[in-house]
């Protein structure tokens, strides 16, 4: 099952300006589970959240359909410093 279309999971990371590995480092995944959510979208729930978590904390913010599918993000970048 596709839990993230993987146009929607590249966008999200280059907005952020991570490798791939900086984002599998920060959601505390391998690159490779990275990789395979931009390449198909066939991620675990588990990774999937850890991913949205990392992407968070970088600005990201997810736009959900009325059956609660991922249909598209927003940026809102996070100002450094206090």
């Amino acid at each position: 099952m596709i839990l993230i279309q993987p146009s929607i999971a590249r966008a999200a990371r280059a907005y952020t300006r991570l490798s791939q590995g900086e984002l599998g480092g920060l959601a505390g995944l391998a690159s490779r589970t990275i990789v395979k959510a931009e390449k198909d979208g066939k991620i675990t729930q588990e990774s999937l959240d850890k991913i949205l978590a990392a992407l968070g904390r970088r600005g990201v913010v997810m736009l959900y359909d009325d059956h609660g599918s991922i249909r598209g993000m927003e940026f809102h970048p996070k100002k450094e410093g206090p």
